[in-house]
C-alpha cells in the first residue's frame, strides 16, 4: 500500500530558500549553495513530473522497500528527462560540469541508462570493501576540482538526477517501522548523510538521514552508525564556534565520522543543506585522519 500522489512537498522550497540564506552568511560556501539552489529547483521541477513519468511505481518500490534494479520501463520513462538535465548542467554548473554533460550529450541514451542503472543498484553509489574506506579518507570535490574528479562527475549526475526519483518513492512508499539500531536506510539501504538532533520532552531524539533518498529513521543517541560502537569512551563529539548547531561526531574504533545538525539549538536548519554548508568541520575531520560515513552530493 502506497501513499496517495500530493503536490510536491514544502522540503524543495525549504531547501532551496535555506541554501540561498546560507550562500549570503558563508563566503567560503557561495559557490557551492548557490549551484545546489539552483539544482534542487530543477530537482522540484522533475520531482512535480513524476507522477506522470513513473507510471506503475510498484516497478520501482514494493512492500516499502526500494527495488533493488531500475526496471526498464521505468528506465525508460526516466530517459526523456536527462537532455533537460544535461542541458541545465551544460548551463548552470562549473567548466567541469559543463565538460561532462557535453561529454555525455555525445555518448547517447544507451551509455545513460548504464551509469543510472548502476548507480541505481549501489554499484558505485555505495561500493562494499576495502575502496569504500579509500572512497571515505579520499573525498571526491567536483566543485572544488580535488580528488580523483571524473569519477566524481559521473557519480555526482547520476545522483542529482535520480534523487528526485527515489524521494518521490520514499515519499509515498509505506516504509515499515525500523528498528533503531538500523544503521543503514529503512527505503533504499543507503548509508546516512547526516544525523539530526530533534527536541523531545526535556532532550533530544536522534535520527539518521539518508544519503540518497533522504529518509529520516529514529537511531540511538549514542552509537556510532558506522560501527555501532556504544561505549562512550569511543565516541567523540566535535563542534566549532562558527557552526554552534552542527557537530562532527566520531568514532575512535573505526574511525569513522559523521556530521549532525542540532534542530534544538537552530529550528530553521535544513540538515541536508546545513551539512553541506559546513564545509571546515569536514575538512577539520579528514586532516585528522576521519573517514566520513558518507560523502553528500559533491563529494564532501
Amino acid at each position: 500500500m502506497t501513499k496517495p500522489a500530493c503536490a510536491p512537498p514544502k522540503k524543495w522550497d525549504q531547501r532551496i530558500e535555506r541554501a540561498r540564506e546560507l550562500a549570503h552568511r558563508y563566503s567560503f560556501a557561495t559557490e557551492i549553495l548557490t549551484f545546489y539552489s539552483k539544482l534542487a529547483a530543477f530537482q522540484q521541477s522533475f520531482y512535480s513530473r513524476l507522477q506522470s513519468t513513473l507510471g506503475s511505481e510498484a516497478e520501482c518500490a514494493q512492500n516499502g522497500r526500494l527495488s533493488p534494479e531500475l526496471k526498464p520501463h521505468a528506465l525508460e520513462s526516466l530517459m526523456p528527462q536527462f537532455r533537460p538535465f544535461l542541458s541545465f548542467l551544460a548551463r548552470e554548473g562549473t567548466s567541469e560540469l559543463a565538460a561532462l554533460a557535453a561529454t555525455l550529450e555525445k555518448s547517447g541514451a544507451d551509455h545513460w541508462a548504464q551509469i543510472l542503472t548502476r548507480f541505481w543498484r549501489r554499484d558505485e553509489r555505495d561500493p562494499e570493501g576495502p575502496s569504500e574506506v579509500d572512497e571515505g579518507r579520499e573525498p571526491v570535490r567536483p566543485l572544488a576540482g580535488a580528488g580523483p574528479s571524473d569519477r566524481g562527475l559521473w557519480k555526482f549526475a547520476a545522483l542529482a538526477f535520480l534523487r528526485p526519483c527515489v524521494e518521490y518513492l520514499a515519499d509515498r512508499a509505506a516504509i515499515p517501522p525500523p528498528d533503531v539500531r538500523r544503521p543503514v536506510c529503512t527505503f533504499c539501504g543507503s548509508k546516512p548523510l547526516a544525523g539530526v538532533l530533534r527536541p523531545e520532552g526535556d532532550g533530544a531524539k536522534r535520527s539518521l538521514v539518508c544519503s540518497f533518498c533522504s529518509t529520516e529513521w529514529d537511531y540511538l543517541r549514542i552509537a556510532c552508525p558506522a560501527c555501532q560502537e556504544c561505549r562512550d569512551e569511543r565516541l567523540c563529539v566535535y563542534v566549532a564556534s562558527q557552526f554552534e548547531h552542527v557537530r562532527v561526531e566520531a568514532c575512535e574504533t573505526c574511525r569513522r565520522y559523521i556530521k549532525t545538525v542540532d534542530l534544538t539549538k537552530n529550528g530553521l536548519a535544513i540538515p541536508e543543506v546545513d551539512e553541506l554548508a559546513a564545509i571546515p568541520l569536514t575538512l577539520w575531520a579528514d586532516e585528522r585522519g576521519y573517514a566520513k560515513l558518507s560523502r553528500n552530493i559533491f563529494g564532501s
